[in-house]
């Protein structure tokens, strides 16, 4: 009875166990491009934006909907002469009218115009929100490479301080080695342990902030290669190039030429809607003013005495003066913009070449010889701990320069609008 009870406690642990890990988020290892696939698939902010294009749609239908017609009808409800509710025939009386607006002027052309401007500004709209989201995956993604490439190395160098402080561990014991060479050693480790924390901490919220930016909960694994820096570094901008690229791709620029289109198109209309429009009239009255069974025809239009729609007009023209400076703004906000990214990526490169000319595979070498050499006992203590907080900042700054190439390659894409990497 025992057996039996201790082998369901054991199956029982072994299905949580096995629910636990199916439940448990998978790593999957991504490019940059891979990633932005993606995004494309399932970022839920940019799925929301493309509904603005299907609302802009059912409002340019909305726009070509001529007004309804209006009809009436009258019977009389009591007939106090006769004493009688709801008389009919002889005794009572029924009329019956319709109305239908006639809009003049253009106001409905002006309309369905300004209907179909929404939708073109609803899609670049949708077009800046891929761009700066485009940006933020990039930064992301490289700078989650840097945390994760930096804390490998890490890893590695202290893998090699526990086999080392182990070693000295014994030869401390034997009392072949003083105990404060021992003590060294550890205090290296504890100082590479704790970047390592603190680059740790950083990498997990840049992962998360990368998942919700790929709408996906898998652990990921960044893909960014020597040879994929050395494509980033191997192109080379003009700065009038890529002015003019972004001068005419920019979705924000485009977004802000087409806001002083509406504006134009709103004067016009302001304008039109000045214009009085007509009111067609018909009706029957089984007891007419004049004759019985009349038939009646009519037209209404307003008299534009006292609204002539002076202030609306005057607002429009003000805001087409308003759209027209931020069209300004936004141009020089651009040539700024432009000159800043076209200067980072040229000091990114040079930086690049320069470092990756200074820390090759001689470097590695150099440290395998230092450890080695360490180990015989021919390097002191202090030399290679000396030696390992330099090589150790020298590979993180590689990883940095790295970086910050290919995020200074997002930001050509980012402010020409367009994808030159």
């Amino acid at each position: 009875m025992e057996f039996k009870n201790k082998f369901l406690v054991w199956i029982t642990v072994l299905f949580i166990q096995a629910g636990a890990i199916a439940q448990a988020p998978g790593q999957v290892t991504l490019t940059i491009k891979q990633a932005e696939e993606l995004f494309f698939k399932n970022n839920f902010l940019l799925l929301a934006q493309q509904y603005n294009i299907s609302k802009a749609d059912a409002q340019i239908i909305q726009s070509k909907v001529y007004p309804n017609p209006e009809v009436t009808a009258d019977m009389v409800a009591y007939q106090a002469q006769n004493d009688l509710y709801f008389p009919s025939g002889q005794n009572g009386n029924f009329a019956f009218g319709l109305e239908q607006l006639i809009v003049i002027g253009g106001k409905r052309r002006a309309q369905i115009n300004l209907a179909k401007l929404d939708k073109k500004m609803a899609e670049t709209e949708l077009t800046d929100l891929t761009r700066n989201l485009q940006e933020q995956i990039w930064e992301s993604f490289y700078t989650l490479h840097h945390k994760q490439k930096v804390i490998e190395k890490y890893d590695k160098l202290l893998v090699k301080l526990q086999s080392l402080i182990g070693s000295y561990e014994v030869q401390v014991a034997k009392n072949n080695i003083a105990l404060k060479d021992l003590v060294r050693l550890k205090s290296v480790y504890v100082k590479i342990n704790n970047d390592k924390s603190e680059e740790a901490e950083a990498m997990i919220q840049e992962q998360q902030k990368l998942n919700i930016l790929l709408g996906t909960s898998s652990t990921i694994q960044t893909v960014y290669s020597s040879s994929d820096a050395n494509l980033f570094a191997a192109k080379s901008f003009l700065y009038d190039q890529v002015l003019s690229e972004s001068l005419e791709n920019r979705p924000d620029l485009g977004h802000a030429k087409l806001e002083t289109e509406s504006a134009k198109l709103n004067v016009s209309l302001q304008k039109r809607m000045a214009i009085p429009d007509i009111t067609l009239r018909a009706g029957y009255n089984q007891r007419g003013d004049a004759f019985n069974k009349q038939y009646n025809i009519g037209l209404g239009i307003p008299l534009p005495f006292f609204d002539r729609n002076r202030g609306n007009i005057q607002t429009a023209k003000v805001n087409l003066e308003q759209q027209s400076k931020n069209v300004s703004y936004k141009e020089l906000e651009i040539q700024n913009q432009v000159l800043a990214a076209w200067q980072n990526y040229t000091r990114s490169v040079e930086e690049y070449k320069h470092i990756s000319t200074l820390i090759n595979e001689d470097f590695e070498a150099v440290y395998n010889g230092i450890t080695s050499n360490f180990q015989k006992g021919n390097v002191s203590m202090i030399e290679f701990a000396d030696f390992l907080e330099s090589y150790n900042e020298a590979q993180t700054e590689v990883e940095r320069v790295k970086k910050q190439l290919a995020l200074a390659a997002a930001q050509i894409n980012y402010v020409t609008g367009t994808n030159n990497f």
